[in-house]
């Protein structure tokens, strides 16, 4: 049985798309999760490269100067 109410049938036009986003939510929130770990892993690595360079600059600074 078909449905011939037009409203009705918008409504399930309506809700379709509303099922659409929603799963396109779901999935960019996964996505966004997997960015978040990327960048904090990231930010880990040259966080701890960049004290590394600093402190073998002040070291080499300390004996060069004699400190």
């Amino acid at each position: 049985m078909e449905n011939k109410d037009p409203i009705l049938a918008a409504l399930a036009r309506i809700e379709a798309k509303q099922d659409d986003l929603l799963k396109n939510q779901a999935e960019m929130d996964v996505e966004l999760q997997q960015i978040r770990k990327d960048v904090k892993r990231t930010a880990a690595v040259y966080g701890g490269l960049g004290g590394v360079i600093v402190s073998t600059f002040w070291e080499l600074l300390r004996a060069k100067l004699g400190v």
